[in-house]
């Protein structure tokens, strides 16, 4: 372990981790000692789970189908227990040491390993090898991610462990992945189960039959919604009113059985409406039924108590973009404007540009800013269950179908806005389907044959070059002129010159009142190094890197080695043989020797060159040393024509 004890070596979750082991007392060469509940202990810690791991189960074998045999996939919970595994429970190379329910893999007695480090972090992680503090899992891979609930809570972890050697570089995308399925299917199931309540306790519109098929109570409510007047009813039979389009007298017919929150599109008196039913008899206490009661409720107005429950709504506005730069701000002003229309958007731009920031910002601008804003993420969706989750699926239409069926996220976003992120990742089968819906503005759902009108905003959002995939046969040409009625390209942060320092003066501000001081400062070198840096992250990168630098921080004034060795260049800094002079390198042509008085661009010229020189045509470095960006530098040599490749031959 000795060669990986350099702290710049190792990431830095790994390094806190080793010297928490280290501090414990823990020996990197002692053999694991796993410690595992049994008896009443086990089987409280598996019942307090036992919703977690209903909905995780079936992704677990779909993860499992995917990896090796001898990969286990495991589930455990807040406190690192093992509660769930598929597969072999015991670890390939660690004979001695198993996955199975009510092991705890917590640091303290496994040392860094994946589920400690999401128990620590609650981010998803992946430890390779010797990142492991013990030598016995030194020939083993795992990755892991947290399950959350939707107000942060920390519910478990879902991970894989297998042997090193056949570790995938995407099995952590996979992992993380379904973690975020099963927050959403937790987090829907609850709020359907809240929903249900709800509109029981409700009944917002009610019909009493007796025993006889006869309506003896009709509310003014139910009457709103079937468009009738309850006083005319009130003494007919119920088959008369509706006919065969509800059935008020299939639970007289069948004892005891009813049901619960039936969907049903009925058309009364040329009207069509789509509602919610629930129905139970009314029975003696002997047990005799002698009527039924049938509660409804219109199925929008469940649809925006959904999306209000789940959190579907938009919280920033084009106030919240930060940016000052000229391409940026153009950006803005057009997707103001095009937050008036009702047209199609679709967002471009690289990871972590803030494409959803500015969907929502569009959203609020719209006319549709009272209604949901629904965000799916096409790329975390398991590939069977995209349509499910877009369209919605109908009871029975598929093994696992939610008894009542479920909307869709079409049918939650109707009246707002959905917002389709990721779209070059939807698998090309469903494109037609969503195609489809885009034209007719109205979704059938699975395992169904009613179509049901949706009045939506659709704004979809890449980072992959779709004429691309259309070129290459992976998206339908149709659909992407269907998504792109309007087409908003976010420019990268590399692009956006002084907007670094704006949003890093942000960042610091809003960290500095999470600790309690007045500001957060930086040094000039820090200044020229976040402008020199080419933030492949962007924003998401900016804004982890300054976190990270805050937590480092000792007073309030940061410095170049509160930052990793990528943007502070300390690597660079160890270079301590000097460099010689560009006069000394380049022909004597190219210097200006003759003592003249020469204009600011020849000036200008051969600074530049020295600088890169004196860098050995190291393009990053020569920025900082003549305090400039990056972006800006290139701009210079493009200019002035000067020719890095002569450069770098000349200092070499």
């Amino acid at each position: 372990m000795d060669e990986l004890t350099q702290q710049d070596m190792i990431k830095p979750q790994i390094a806190a981790s080793w010297n928490r082991c280290r501090m414990r007392g823990m020996d990197s060469n002692q053999e694991p000692a796993s410690l595992r509940l049994t008896g009443k202990e086990l089987e409280n810690r598996l019942k307090a789970s036992l919703s977690m791991v209903r909905v995780a189960y079936p992704f677990m074998n779909r993860i499992a189908a995917f990896v090796s045999s001898n990969w286990p996939v495991f589930l455990s919970d807040s406190k690192g227990y093992v509660v769930s595994v598929t597969g072999e429970s015991e670890l390939p190379q660690v004979p001695a040491v198993t996955l199975e329910a009510g092991t705890l893999w917590s640091e303290q007695q496994q040392g860094t390993n994946a589920i400690s480090l999401v128990l620590d972090d609650k981010k998803p992680c992946q430890v390779i090898g010797t990142e492991h503090y013990l030598k016995a899992y030194h020939g083993l891979a795992g990755a892991a991610a947290p399950i959350l609930s939707s107000e942060g809570a920390f519910l478990g972890i879902l991970g894989v462990v297998g042997p090193k050697d056949a570790f995938h570089p995407h099995t952590l995308g996979m992992i993380v992945a379904s973690s975020a399925a099963i927050e959403n299917q937790l987090e829907l199931e609850r709020a359907t189960e809240q929903l249900y309540s709800v509109v029981q306790a409700m009944s917002d519109g009610l019909i009493a039959v007796n025993n006889d098929g006869v309506i003896t109570h009709m509310n003014h409510v139910a009457g709103r919604i079937f468009g009738l007047k309850p006083m005319a009813c009130i003494g007919r039979r119920a088959d008369e009113i509706f006919r065969d389009s509800i059935p008020l007298l299939q639970v007289i017919k069948t004892g005891r059985e009813g049901f619960n929150d039936r969907e049903l599109a009925v058309t009364l008196n040329n009207r069509r409406v789509h509602v919610t039913l629930t129905s139970r008899p009314i029975c003696s206490q002997q047990g005799r039924v002698f009527g039924i009661v049938l509660t409804c409720r219109e199925m929008k107005s469940v649809q925006r108590l959904v999306t209000r429950m789940v959190g579907a709504q938009a919280r920033f506005t084009f106030s919240d973009l930060i940016g000052e730069g000229p391409g940026f701000l153009e950006k803005i002003d057009m997707a103001r404007r095009v937050a008036r229309s009702d047209s199609t958007v679709l967002l471009v731009g690289e990871s972590g540009t803030g494409k959803e920031l500015f969907a929502q910002a569009i959203h609020n601008a719209s006319p549709r800013r009272d209604g949901p804003f629904v965000a799916v993420n096409s790329a975390a969706l398991p590939r069977d269950l995209v349509e499910s989750e877009l369209f919605g699926y109908e009871e029975g239409a598929f093994t696992g179908a939610r008894r009542g069926g479920r909307p869709g996220k079409f049918e939650l976003a109707s009246g707002g806005t959905l917002f389709l992120d990721e779209i070059g990742d939807m698998p090309l089968e469903t494109q037609s389907s969503l195609l489809r819906v885009l034209q007719d503005k109205q979704v059938v759902r699975i395992g169904g044959h009613t179509p049901i009108p949706v009045q939506i905003r659709v704004i979809a959002a890449t980072n992959k070059d779709i004429s691309r995939l259309v070129k290459e046969g992976h998206f339908r040409l149709d659909l992407y002129y269907r998504l792109s009625v309007v087409n908003v390209s976010i420019p990268p942060l590399r692009d956006r010159g002084e907007d670094i320092l704006l949003l890093t003066k942000y960042f610091l501000q809003r960290f500095a009142k999470q600790r309690g001081l007045d500001f957060i400062e930086m040094t000039s070198e820090v200044k020229n190094a976040l402008m020199s840096y080419s933030w492949p992250g962007n924003v998401r990168e900016l804004e982890n890197v300054i976190e990270q630098a805050n937590h480092l921080l000792e007073g309030n004034t940061l410095e170049l080695r509160h930052f990793p060795g990528k943007i502070s260049g300390r690597a660079e800094q160890g270079i301590s043989s000097p460099v010689p002079s560009v006069r000394s390198v380049l022909p004597a042509d190219m210097c200006s020797c003759s003592g003249r008085i020469r204009s600011l661009d020849e000036v200008e010229r051969e600074t530049i060159m020295n600088a890169v020189a004196l860098s050995e045509g190291n393009v990053s470095s020569a920025a900082r040393r003549l305090g400039v960006g990056r972006t800006t530098l290139y701009r210079k040599l493009d200019k002035y024509d000067i020719d890095l490749t002569f450069l770098r031959k000349a200092s070499s």
